[in-house]
């Protein structure tokens, strides 16, 4: 099970780190319409599709490795006032809510990303460039975090249940 977690663990982390650098690229993207647009005065066709897809790939590909270092919003005012092991018994209660939402945005996401790569759907612009990949990815994205979500449950039930972390955690 250990090793399972690890892979989980070092897939989302390597993927957000990977993607964190599309990120230089979209810069790149910005830099270079705005420098078309406003010195040469021709505006590209591309340059804000390109940009606005490029983060959304870093965005849901990169939520699991967000997921993994618990860096999603939660309610502060409660969340501070629980001790480590009460946060563990909540975690581990709400990852039912958590499984649900997920497990049905996963159907509604895979769906809409086969049909989409059938029709090899594009987006409705004059540059009209491919949509189905980033439907794919929102889909592997959401499959991510739920792999994600299942590791972090397993880590708060053991720490729910034992008041301390695993091994290989400490």
């Amino acid at each position: 099970m250990r090793g399972i977690i690890r892979i989980i663990d070092g897939i989302s982390v390597w993927t957000g780190k990977v993607l964190s650098l599309l990120i230089l690229f979209v810069v790149f993207v910005i830099i270079y319409e705005v420098i078309m647009r406003y010195c040469l005065n021709r505006p590209t066709l591309w340059a804000y599709e390109t940009m606005t897809m490029s983060c959304a790939f870093t965005y849901v590909l990169g939520a699991a490795w967000v997921l993994k270092e618990r860096k999603h919003v939660h309610v502060e005012v409660i969340w501070e006032r629980l001790s480590p092991r009460k946060r563990a018994i909540l975690d581990s209660l709400t990852f039912l809510f958590f499984l649900l939402y997920m497990g049905m945005l996963l159907w509604a996401a895979s769906r809409y990303a086969w049909e989409s790569f059938l029709l090899r759907e594009t987006l409705a612009s004059t540059w009209a460039p491919p949509l189905y990949p980033l439907k794919i990815a929102l889909a592997v994205g959401v499959l991510m975090l739920i792999l994600q979500g299942t590791a972090n449950f397993i880590r708060d039930l053991y720490f729910a249940i034992q008041g301390r972390k695993p091994k290989e955690q400490e």
